[in-house]
């Protein structure tokens, strides 16, 4: 997928929030002044970025799928972006942090928030998901 801005051009940031974060990919500059946040960027998809799943070797697909730990594709592990949102996560020091980024991310945040496997997380573009809490205890609101 090419890096292009969104098809909503803008949204203002809701009441509340102290901070407002993005991925730095023009598609995640929604709200004029967010403060770009490396790792909130999407996964890396390596060779596989732009391809059409369907245009993917089955076998790679299936080991992706079925190994969070594997890159096929050469670039980011699904496991290693786990990692990289767990650490931004644990480094949220309080208040209302409002973060615009990519559906891969949000499931990231989703899973290590709640514990559900990233597998079962779907969240379509645009989607928003709340999460609060602190100390590591999350809970989470689908909107």
């Amino acid at each position: 997928m090419a890096d292009e801005p969104a098809e909503v051009v803008s949204f203002s940031a809701p009441a509340g929030a102290t901070r407002v974060v993005r991925g730095p990919e023009a598609r995640c500059d929604l709200v004029p002044g967010a403060e770009v946040v490396p790792e909130l960027r999407d996964l890396d998809m390596g060779s596989w970025a732009g391809v059409r799943l369907a245009d993917v070797d089955p076998s790679e697909l299936a080991r992706w799928v079925g190994d969070p730990g594997a890159v096929p594709h050469g670039g980011e592990s699904v496991n290693e972006l786990l990692v990289r949102v767990r650490g931004w996560l644990g480094r949220l020091d309080g208040g209302a942090v409002l973060a615009l980024t990519h559906p891969a991310v949000v499931r990231a945040a989703v899973s290590v928030a709640t514990g559900a496997d990233h597998r079962r997380v779907d969240v379509p573009p645009l989607g928003r998901a709340s999460l609060t809490g602190a100390g590591g205890r999350w809970n989470l609101r689908l909107q």
